[in-house]
């Protein structure tokens, strides 16, 4: 499955300039900021099973980050990467 490169950098953009709105700090604070999601929220994104990524990150092939309470975020690029990392064939 192809991921659109430009829908996802718009949904970015969107989540920054919610979190700036949000904490009232200045746009251009977030400019290098890519957003976490959970792994729900990423399987969504990207048409797969949330399950999937729950074994990818439990197995290492995805890096996860539990910063607050535990849950388990991603980074869309970096699952992403993972994805076209394990491609087989053309």
């Amino acid at each position: 499955m192809a991921i659109d490169a430009t829908e996802t950098q718009i949904r970015s953009v969107e989540m920054t300039k919610l979190i700036s709105h949000t904490t009232k700090m200045p746009l251009e604070e977030f400019s290098d900021v890519e957003p976490f999601l959970t792994l729900q929220h990423a399987a969504k994104e990207l048409g797969v099973h949330v399950w999937a990524l729950r074994r990818a990150v439990k197995a290492g092939t995805i890096p996860a980050y539990a910063p607050f309470n535990g849950r388990k975020l991603v980074r869309l690029s970096e699952v992403v990467a993972a994805i076209n990392a394990s491609k087989i064939g053309g």
